[in-house]
């Protein structure tokens, strides 16, 4: 069986919970076709497609809380899911599903899942972290330093303000540095670490630090460009019981940053192996001339929902000057390999959907350093999921089924925008409910100078009355052409937390690996608008 590492975040509720879990890719499997497997057991059937047992309790669980409401919380919570299959058989009907909203999301799921797939079988699978090392890692991790520290430019200019802070202190020559400033740009606190421990720590790092007495200035430390001096705050010594060192939650951090390390190690071995004899070569003239120009995209603001290549492929009469130069270059090769070529339209293509790390940048030539990154990241990923591809990792049922669950949802995200798309609420419309139900705002009282505060409330409320009023006339229609059966019995038989507790308690739960979602949830907007 195929894991997967997910990360759990918790939100939109009065009380959140953080929990780390391990399921297969295909813990929610469930067909969309009648001649369903005897070991699965069918909750709900919409037409010819089903809603099956476990496909409902991971979608219930990890849902927004709202949707779980009332006295019969499961019954509420299938309802939603029904309805959403309702209008997800329209849209296949519809041909919905081949859409290129639907493609691309499958298409960038699947490159996803494959990825994945890789990495399980050629780098996860491979950690073996031995007993010894792992209790020896979690004694060490009993000592944690807290320090101060100082760059500078030169080894020379390193080794003379040590000197300087023979008799004093490195944290006192920092404070009187920054006294200095014209302009106040740090603090103190900004040169201060957290509570750090030996893992925290690169190993040259740490042996320059390890004996360092506290109150006195290291000696020079290599770092980028340059050098740091520190000086050690605090030290903190915490025990640690025989019996955690053999399980419990020390043992299962220091596992899981154990695993982390070695699974890094051997990805890039592996990168290594696949990547070196493919001759990777990034086009100098053509990095240089990009750079610049997608920093300053990124200073003024990357288009959040549009697609970055559709933008500069048909940019509008007002477009920066940079989106024009992009255009020019999109057929120009920004890296080679021995068998293909990557344009800066391919990249643009990819960075769509990953440009986090680059909107961290801090200056143009950080930016550089991460765009460097991102290339490699992009090449890399893209040989990895060609052999997942060519291994046939794509026919699993565990990938299938995923791809299978995310169409119907996008299929019906798609759907619903057809039914409702055009509806607005006017000016008067706006008045009329200031002047009529002004206090379904949950304000003390009214006041017509203090409106405008309200208006994006208001008119998502009456908006979202509007789509809902459509979408009620279609779904009775709807259910005229797929008939909606349930297995009432089954329902009640399922085992989830429907107390009044957790009913204020969304966990959302995310794949660690891709930081996408692990399941399809009904829609928030059967509740409110946004």
């Amino acid at each position: 069986m195929m894991l997967k590492k997910y990360k759990l975040l918790a939100g939109y509720s009065i009380l959140s919970g953080l929990l780390c879990l391990f399921f297969s890719l295909s813990f929610y499997a469930c067909s969309d076709k009648n001649d369903i497997d005897s070991k699965q057991q069918v909750i709900a059937r919409v037409g010819d497609r089903v809603i099956t047992l476990d496909e409902f309790k991971y979608s219930y669980e990890f849902s927004f809380a709202p949707l779980r409401a009332g006295n019969n919380p499961k019954k509420v919570y299938l309802d939603y899911m029904i309805k959403e299959l309702l209008l997800a058989n329209e849209g296949y009907s519809n041909g919905l599903n081949h859409s290129p909203y639907v493609i691309s999301r499958i298409n960038r799921r699947k490159r996803n899942d494959l990825l994945e797939a890789f990495y399980h079988k050629y780098v996860y699978g491979r950690v073996n972290i031995p007993e010894d090392k792992l209790q020896d890692a979690t004694k060490k991790a009993t000592v944690k330093w807290r320090m101060i520290m100082w760059p500078v430019n030169s080894r020379e200019e390193a080794l003379q303000i040590r000197q300087e802070t023979q008799n004093s202190s490195l944290k006192d020559y920092i404070g009187e540095q920054l006294k200095k400033q014209d302009v106040p740009l740090k603090n103190q606190k900004f040169f201060e670490t957290d509570w750090l421990d030996f893992y925290d720590m690169r190993p040259e790092f740490l042996n320059s630090i390890e004996d360092l007495e506290i109150g006195k200035t290291s000696e020079p430390i290599p770092y980028g460009d340059g050098f740091l001096l520190v000086q050690i705050l605090d030290i903190n010594l915490h025990g640690i019981k025989e019996d955690e060192l053999k399980y419990g939650v020390k043992r299962e951090k220091m596992r899981q940053r154990l695993f982390d390390v070695q699974a890094d190690s051997i990805s890039s071995a592996v990168m290594d192996s696949v990547l070196t004899p493919r001759e990777v070569r990034l086009k100098g003239p053509v990095l240089e001339q990009i750079v610049p120009l997608l920093y300053q995209w990124i200073q003024d603001g990357l288009p959040r929902y549009d697609s970055l290549l559709e933008t500069i492929e048909q940019p509008a009469d007002t477009a920066a000057e940079y989106i024009k130069s992009l255009g020019e270059m999109l057929d120009q090769s920004l890296v080679t390999t021995i068998d293909s070529s990557i344009s800066v339209r391919d990249y643009l293509d990819y960075m769509n959907y990953y440009r986090k790390t680059l909107n961290q940048s801090s200056s143009e030539k950080d930016f550089r350093s991460r765009f460097i990154t991102e290339v490699g990241r992009m090449i890399k990923n893209k040989t990895f999921i060609a052999i997942a591809e060519k291994e046939g990792f794509a026919d699993s049922s565990a990938i299938r089924t995923d791809l299978e669950k995310w169409e119907r949802k996008w299929t019906y995200d798609l759907q619903r925008y057809k039914f409702i798309q055009g509806l607005d609420v006017s000016d008067d419309e706006l008045q009329d409910f200031y002047k009529n139900r002004w206090r379904e705002l949950q304000i003390a009282d009214i006041d017509s100078t203090r409106l405008y505060k309200y208006e994006d409330e208001a008119y998502n409320m009456l908006l979202h009355e509007k789509h809902m009023a459509v979408i009620n006339v279609k779904l009775k229609e709807l259910k005229q052409r797929y008939p909606v059966w349930i297995n009432k019995e089954l329902l009640q038989q399922i085992d989830v937390d429907s107390s009044s507790k957790s009913q204020e308690i969304s966990v959302f739960v995310s794949k660690k690996f891709s930081g996408e979602f692990a399941v399809p949830t009904a829609d928030i907007k059967w509740i409110h608008y946004k």
